[in-house]
């Protein structure tokens, strides 16, 4: 009997009835599909006339809501109401002398209920000054016994430079010292709420401290704590748990190895929807490797690890540069159903993220990254963004976000609707964020007048507020032959004044000018600070050692 032909199924059958078998489920596997993602709410304070924290909220959009007495009716009546020397000890080589303000309100003291503005000078000396008159309420020393291993320069001053805390219902105010040391006093008196506890290493380039449900956060960078050769503080995120003073609890997230990819920028640590978030310094991107460069970061509470990141498309060209993100800083805010991460870098490149997501599924993917709005020639110094941003919408509805642009904005930049002649030095640029569909963009609003050296801006009440720094902004400037200059020549030229330190108002809306301090604060300057508008009140710090406070008089 002559036998069929065998097709391939029934030879496959034959030979392997196993692979026969399989044949079935030989089909295209589904494409993966991510869960939906989960929209969490961001958990916003009631807002508030005082200003507790750098930024004045946790999310650090550097907005006052809770303003009411200064308006664009009533700002161009401001006047100099006092100013207080609480220390001499300024020195060309330390830029920062005193910590950025804060302000809290009816506080009970031993004089009667005040409101108090608190800073930190260099010598570890925190004062509270009463807000109406200057006059110092009370002041405490922390002396610092232990032995800096490097000499203080330019980069790491072995000084105290993280803006305090304040804890308005529980009446405390947190601190760190350049011991490294966590400490706690009532806001009173500044009788002491806790035993000291290290946070960082001593003599840590430390950043402003946030406090989120007893837990108190700050960033280190640079590998100050450690000598000059071996750099040994690790970039860090410090969290203390506070709930028990007697037992506070420690815990830490490196995000680098000794001086590369340090988290930094005056407003430490963000609270966000996904934790707490900071941006770093250049270094390698290897977080396989421990470290993170040239990064946004999402830590879980208590610093427990990493919930999300997000990388630039052009980190290698930004680490090649010195172009970093860490300059500008994070903030956070609600628009529509979003909410959204604004951060920018020396580059002059904002980038929109959306804080549940930073980067998509890859990591890497913004929601809007913005054409270069400025340093046309993306040198690390001197040009750029510099210092946080703030956020503010108007009673229509508009979002704006206010930029703080070292040097000129760029040749061939957009239209703004509103300008007021060229802006060499600096300016504030405003932008609208605006929804594009299931995209969000950003459209130009105004941009200021010239600013020698623009602080990171603040608003409140439909009026930004911004520092003229008068400081020189070029970290190594060279000699008249082109040689490199010491630490100490350096520093007295980045110390001594290149204008005139003025404090502006400019319409939240326009950028028109409403008002200026003029003259009033001439011959100082002051560095990587912020002004603070709070209780009807303008105040500001300088590196002579002042605090400045301007108001309506009666």
């Amino acid at each position: 009997m002559s036998k069929a032909p065998i097709g391939i199924a029934a030879a496959a059958t034959f030979l392997c009835p196993m692979m026969a078998a399989a044949q079935p489920l030989a089909v295209m596997p589904t494409p993966y599909v991510p869960p939906p993602q989960i929209i969490k709410p961001l958990a916003v304070a009631p807002a508030t006339p005082d200003w507790p924290t750098y930024g004045y909220d946790q999310q650090r959009v550097g907005w006052n809501r809770g303003e009411t007495v200064l308006s664009k009716k009533t700002v161009g009546k401001l006047n100099l109401l006092w100013s207080a020397q609480v220390t001499t000890a300024a020195k060309p080589l330390l830029l920062s002398t005193l910590t950025a303000p804060i302000v809290v309100a009816g506080v009970s003291t031993p004089s009667g209920v005040k409101d108090l503005v608190l800073t930190i000078s260099i010598e570890d000396t925190l004062t509270a000054l009463d807000a109406d008159t200057g006059a110092v309420v009370w002041k405490k020393t922390y002396p610092n016994t232990i032995k800096p291993l490097r000499e203080a320069s330019i980069s790491c001053s072995n000084t105290e430079q993280a803006t305090p805390v304040a804890d308005k219902q529980n009446g405390v105010l947190y601190f760190t010292t350049s011991d490294g040391m966590l400490r706690s006093v009532a806001l009173g008196d500044g009788a002491d709420r806790m035993t000291p506890h290290p946070m960082v290493q001593p003599f840590s380039r430390n950043w402003s401290l946030n406090l989120v449900d007893n837990v108190v956060y700050t960033t280190a960078a640079r590998g100050c704590g450690g000598s000059a050769e071996q750099e040994i503080e690790n970039g860090t995120v410090a969290a203390i748990d506070v709930s028990d003073p007697t037992r506070p609890e420690l815990s830490r997230f490196y995000t680098g190895k000794g001086r590369p990819a340090g988290p930094w920028g005056g407003g430490g640590v963000v609270l966000g929807t996904n934790g707490l978030y900071v941006t770093t310094a250049d270094g390698p991107n290897n977080p396989g490797g421990g470290v993170w460069g040239d990064m946004v970061l999402a830590i879980r509470p208590h610093a427990w690890g990493l919930s999300d990141s997000f990388t630039p498309p052009n980190w290698r060209y930004m680490f090649a540069r010195d172009l970093d993100l860490g300059s500008g800083g994070p903030l956070v805010f609600s628009f529509g159903a979003r909410t959204l991460l604004a951060t920018a870098a020396k580059e002059s490149v904002v980038y929109l993220l959306d804080a549940n997501s930073l980067g998509g599924l890859d990591h890497q993917t913004p929601l809007y990254m913005s054409p270069r709005l400025g340093n046309d020639i993306q040198d690390f110094q001197a040009q750029g963004v510099w210092g946080g941003m703030a956020s503010y919408q108007n009673e229509n509805g508009e979002r704006y976000l206010y930029i703080p642009e070292w040097g000129p904005p760029r040749k061939d930049g957009p239209d703004y609707p509103h300008r007021y002649g060229d802006a060499p030095n600096g300016s504030i640029m405003a932008y609208k964020v605006v929804a594009d569909g299931e995209k969000v963009a950003m459209t130009p609003a105004w941009i200021s007048r010239d600013l020698n050296i623009p602080s990171p801006p603040v608003v409140a009440n439909g009026v930004v507020y911004a520092l003229q720094t008068a400081e020189s902004s070029y970290q190594t400037p060279k000699g008249a032959d082109g040689e490199r200059l010491s630490f100490d020549q350096t520093a007295l030229i980045r110390t001594t004044p290149h204008s005139t330190m003025t404090l502006f108002a400019f319409d939240a809306d326009t950028g028109k000018e409403l008002w200026s301090s003029k003259k009033v604060m001439d011959g100082n300057m002051v560095h990587f600070t912020e002004p603070v508008v709070a209780l009807g009140k303008l105040f500001a710090v300088d590196h002579a050692g002042h605090v400045w406070a301007f108001g309506l008089k009666k």
